[in-house]
This record gives C-alpha cells, structure tokens and sequence, in this order.
C-alpha cells in the first residue's frame, strides 16, 4: 500500500468520523454520549484505567469502588485496552470524559481502518476495501453502540486479516501478530474477544473443509514463545475474573433469548426512520425495537452482488458469520442462542443482539467483494468515481447527525480535590444518596461519585457495575439514613475514614437542619474541612 494513498484514506475516513460524530467531535469535554448512569460508569472506567496504567498497573483490577471488596474492576468490563488510548489525552486535559470520547473517536477510526486492512488482505481493490471499512465503521448496528465503550470491537479485523494472512502463507510472524491482536482485543473488550474466537473459528472451519490440513504440530510450532508471550496480557486478566466470582456471580444467564422482530428493520438513521414511518401499520413493525439491527440498503445490496456469482473462496466464510450472528439474535422456536449460550466464551455476551457486531464486519466483506463484482471491468476513473458516489450514500443513508449526545461535566468539588492532599491510603462515602427505590436513581448518585474519587484515587464504598458484592443494597439502606447510630456503626466497621457531605445536593430549607444533626454526632464525626457547601467529617471510633 502506498502512502500517499494510505494518507488519502485516512483523511477521507478522518473527515467522515468528525462529521458523523458532530457535536461531540467538536466539544468532547462538555458532551456525554448517551443517557442513563452507563456513560458515567464508562468515563469513571477510562479514567480509572488510565490512572492505573500509569501509577499501578499490577493492581488495576483493584479499582477504587465497592470499598472494601477487591478486584471491582472485573465486576463488567474492564476496558484497559481502551484505557490505554486514552492516557495521552489524560496527560494532556486532565479530564476523564475528554479522554473517554477521544477513544470513541479513535474508536471508529480504527474500526474503519480495520475494515480496509481486511479487505485489503482478502484481495479487494482499495476501492472496495475503503467501501469495506465505511461500512463496518458507520452502519448503524455498529455505530448507534458507540456509547457502549465496552463494545470496541476495533482489533477485530485487524486480528482476522493477520489469520488469514498466516493461513495463505504459514509465516508464523503473522500468526504472532493475530495472537497479539486477539490479546489486545481482550484487554479492550471481552465481547470482541468472545466474536473475534467465533469467526476465527468460523475461518479455520472452512479452510479445514476446503482441504487445508490441520497439522496440528506444525501450528503448536508456530505459536511457539513469541505467541505465548503475546497472549499473556489476555491470560492475565483471567485471573482477576476468577477471583472476583468468589464474591459476586459473574456467570451470565439465559435472561434475553431474542429481539423483537421490529428490531431487524430499525436504525437511528433519518433516512431509515423516514422509510419506516412509511410503512404500513402492522402491528411487528409498530413494536419497540430491542436494538438498531438494520445495516442499510446499501450494504445489503452490494452483499448480495457478491453472491451471484464466484468472487472469492472466502465468501462461503463471511455468509456463515452473517448467517451465525444473525441466527443468535432470533428468539424461539428458532434461538440458537438459547442452545450455546453456556459455553465458557459465548456466555460472557449477555444481549445476543451484540453477534451483530461481528456479523456487520462480515456484511462490509461481502460489501466489497459486491463492490468489485460490479466493477471488474470498469476502467480505474470510473471505478473510483462508483466507489466515491457509493461512498456519499452510505454516509447519507447511515447518518443521524447530531448524535445522541449530552451536556455534562464531571462535578469534582472542592472537598474531593482536598481530600487528593491528605495522607493515602484512606476511604471516603459522600452523602447525601438517593431515597428512591428506582435503581436508575440509585445507579445516578452512585456513578456522580464514582466520577468524583477521580480525584484522589481512593476507595469510595460506592459502585454501580454488572454485579455487586454481597451487602452492597443494605449499606446504601443504612447510608441514606446517615447520620445515625447505625449508619455511623457501619462505616467505622467497614474502615471508612471520611464522609463527605455535600449540602449542595439538599434543599436549602433543610441545610441548617442537617447541620444540626450532623453536630450532635460530634464525638463520632470530626469535621475536618470546610469548603463552601462542601464539608468533610473523619469517623472516630465510639468511646468505651
């Protein structure tokens, strides 16, 4: 590939992502992506990560939440890969929710990137391959999860061309470089490395069935140190799951066995909510979508051309992975899901919805393989003046700009800033906490101060992730009755050493009333900083 035209694609692919990622690719320190608690948790778990990385990152599993349990890290995905992107942003800003969508930015890049690598390395001209990685970049069953950062699923193709690569030629250079992708896929997300094994899987098969022989030693050969060293990240990281299941159950169970049928045909894109306003009033068409699963006209068209006729060995291969995915997602009497849904790796995918993601990597394949099906015999003008013209309707049919994006900032106060001065390692709870039962609520406060330790580090005793350790909801019940007897008890037995109030969070009326009550538990709270509404008590063991 030369570099001028690689610099060409980049540029194209760079342009199209800040456009298609507008508002936030113009002010990613203001905007979140997404709503609910998730995003908070994502930018607590980029910002987390990046710490970690750079001051210790033997202990990085031990993340500061659910204090005082360890391992909190592995409780949903740990997402050190995407952490790992996002330490030069950190270093530079400082801030966790620019980091966060600077990876989500890097994220569709690299995904765009990726889908040309693969296309290019099955043999598609640079045309089709470009088409190859707008597609897995930009359809909507991929791009309307970006909010979701533990979806990246970036090194994929990366990791598949490799493979393929090491089977048309047998270099082990190139196996070790799919081993070391496939390891980098896993400490970016455990989804992309449960689909990156099932297409890897879903290849081999159809070398072996094509008359490729196993030699199963020559392959053990082949992966030798270098390939087992390069693996090691991805072990490692095993490690802390296993531990972490002694505390909480991380095991994944058969709640979601399909989507509904409305979800095949629905999109973000303004196109597609257009044509599907259009549709006649059936009641499945009506019916809430479970996700985006519609690719777009486009892809699906040029899909198709790649099936009518022999274009490559490796279509059968891509058509399985569509056919596979896309046979997770359908509930009873047809769920395949409901039958594989235990095996070690399938079942950290708790939505099956989320195969999709590796079988629109394997639609934008057959995508470019149409794309050179028609054009074989165009002479290069016309061929790129096609790809051009494709190109503009695929980002016209996917697009659904602006993005769903929303203000926030991370509400670091100045007590929490004060806290980051005093000698470590200590334990904080800040208050006051939702009374709701709504979990959502609950999930809301406890995520605001998540994102608040970002500025010390420490432990907090809150947490908002897949699972939660064992008392987690009673000692928030205690919580929201602080101050008490009780609740006072509690956090001194836990070994918490400051609480944090933050009488911003109350009702004016109700500040000197609070006050007065915190006041009366004097000989158990020592108020030891003072910052505007913001107020730090340490806990003094009770007097015998």
């Amino acid at each position: 590939m030369s570099r001028a035209r690689l610099a060409i694609v980049a540029g194209l692919y760079t342009v199209i992502t800040l456009m298609m990622m507008y508002p936030v690719s113009v002010n990613p320190s203001g905007l979140k992506l997404g709503g609910g608690a998730d995003p908070g948790l994502y930018v607590w778990t980029i910002g987390w990560g990046s710490h970690a990385l750079t001051h210790a990152p033997w202990a990085a599993f031990d993340a500061n939440i659910f204090f005082p349990y360890k391992h909190t890290l592995a409780y949903s995905e740990n997402a050190l890969g995407s952490a790992a992107l996002a330490v030069p942003v950190m270093w530079l800003t400082g801030d966790a929710l620019t980091s966060t969508n600077v990876v989500a930015i890097l994220s569709v890049l690299l995904c765009a990137f990726g889908g040309y690598f693969l296309g290019r390395t099955l043999g598609l001209s640079p045309a089709a391959a470009f088409i190859t990685g707008l597609i897995f970049a930009f359809a909507p069953p991929r791009f309307a999860r970006l909010a979701q950062i533990h979806l990246a699923v970036h090194w994929v193709p990366f990791c598949l061309a490799f493979l393929h690569r090491y089977l048309n030629d047998g270099r082990p250079r190139h196996l070790h470089a799919a081993l070391a992708l496939f390891s980098l896929q896993a400490v970016t997300s455990g989804h992309g490395a449960a689909l990156l094994l099932l297409g890897s899987v879903l290849i081999v098969g159809f070398r072996l069935a094509g008359g490729m022989p196993l030699a199963l030693a020559r392959r053990v050969w082949d992966v030798g140190l270098p390939g087992l060293l390069v693996l090691l990240p991805a072990a490692l990281t095993f490690i802390p799951y296993w531990l972490a299941r002694r505390d909480v159950p991380l095991e994944r169970v058969l709640d979601d066995v399909g989507v509904a049928w409305s979800s095949y045909i629905s999109s973000p894109s303004h196109v597609h909510k257009w044509l599907l306003s259009n549709l006649p009033d059936w009641a499945w068409v009506r019916q809430e979508p479970d996700a985006f699963l519609f690719p777009g006209f486009v892809p699906l068209f040029l899909g198709a051309l790649a099936l009518s006729r022999l274009v490559s060995r490796e279509r059968w291969t891509y058509l399985a992975m569509i056919v596979v995915t896309t046979w997770m997602t359908i509930g009873p009497p047809f769920s395949l899901w409901r039958w594989v849904y235990w095996f070690p790796v399938l079942n950290f995918i708790r939505v099956p919805s989320r195969f999709t993601l590796l079988g629109i990597l394997a639609l934008a394949v057959l995508a470019g393989l149409g794309f050179d099906r028609l054009s074989k015999s165009w002479p290069r003008r016309r061929r790129l003046l096609a790809a051009g013209g494709i190109a503009t309707l695929l980002v016209i049919e996917c697009a659904f700009v602006p993005i769903d994006a929303r203000p926030f900032t991370i509400d670091s106060t100045a007590v929490d800033r004060w806290l980051d001065t005093q000698p470590k390692p200590f334990a904080v709870v800040e208050v006051p906490v939702s009374e709701s039962r709504d979990d959502a609520r609950r999930a809301d406060f406890a995520t605001r101060y998540m994102l608040h330790s970002l500025s010390h580090h420490q432990p907090t005793v809150y947490g908002y992730s897949g699972a939660e350790p064992p008392g987690y909801k009673e000692l928030y019940n205690h919580i929201i009755r602080f101050p008490s007897d009780e609740s006072i008890q509690r956090l001194t037995d836990l070994g918490v050493t400051y609480v944090v109030v933050h009488l911003e969070y109350f009702v004016p009326e109700f500040h000197a009333e609070y006050i007065a009550r915190l006041t009366s538990f004097s000989d158990r709270l020592e108020l030891v900083h003072q910052d505007g509404t913001g107020r730090i008590y340490r806990l003094r063991a009770r007097e015998q």
